[in-house]
């Protein structure tokens, strides 16, 4: 009898010990991306992106610190000149690479590839489609095959088509539907957490007025 109280009270110890690493893990990540939507330059990102690092080093099994790790990154590109790009994408990929290590099929991992793949055209599209263009396409197609509803793969594929020049098939005229249709995934989305990705729609908002 003595033993099996104390298997039941070790257990009971494991899982509140597990609970409050859980509980503080998730206000870390909430602390922290209250910050992210407050960043106002360069420097900020930068302490934001380490801060996540340092949350993904002692969380190994959770791959949303490196998720934004490597999204914040993305957002740094694209906030200096195109010739300065490269290294903070550089940056992005070796979360990307992290992740690809912690979990497969997942929607929004893939929506990040296509993220880094479109500012990585960003620097010279006419040079760089090619390569990335594929790339870009070919993450947006499996997040979409992954998860029909999520919303930032719709807006990023309306990003593209919006900054494309008409004769290679973007335009104004071209990207409307899809952002419409962005807007539409949007109205129905809810984030699986307060720290799950849930980020977007205010891009789409402000270019669906051009549409107007």
């Amino acid at each position: 009898m003595k033993k099996v109280l104390f298997i039941f009270s070790l257990l009971i110890s494991v899982l509140v010990a597990k609970a409050n690493q859980d509980e503080r893990f998730v206000k870390a990540m909430e602390a922290t991306l209250l910050q992210f939507r407050e960043a106002k330059d360069l420097n900020a990102f930068q302490e934001i992106a380490n801060k996540f690092e340092r949350i993904g080093n002692s969380e190994p099994n959770e791959w949303l610190p490196n998720y934004y790790g490597g999204l914040v990154y993305t957002i740094m590109a694209a906030r200096v000149e195109a010739s300065e790009r490269d290294k903070y994408l550089d940056k992005a990929d070796v979360f990307v690479e992290k992740l690809e290590k912690q979990i497969s099929n997942n929607d929004e991992v893939e929506v990040l590839k296509g993220q880094v793949a479109l500012m990585r055209i960003s620097v010279d599209g006419q040079s760089r489609w090619m390569k990335y263009g594929q790339v870009f396409e070919g993450a947006i197609a499996k997040a979409k095959s992954i998860n029909p509803e999520n919303p930032r793969a719709y807006s990023l594929k309306a990003q593209n088509l919006f900054y494309t020049p008409e004769q290679f098939g973007g335009g104004l005229k071209n990207a409307c539907p899809e952002i419409q249709k962005s807007l539409e995934k949007f109205a129905g989305f809810k984030p699986a957490s307060s720290i799950s990705p849930n980020w977007g729609e205010g891009e789409m908002k402000a270019l669906a007025k051009k549409c107007q």
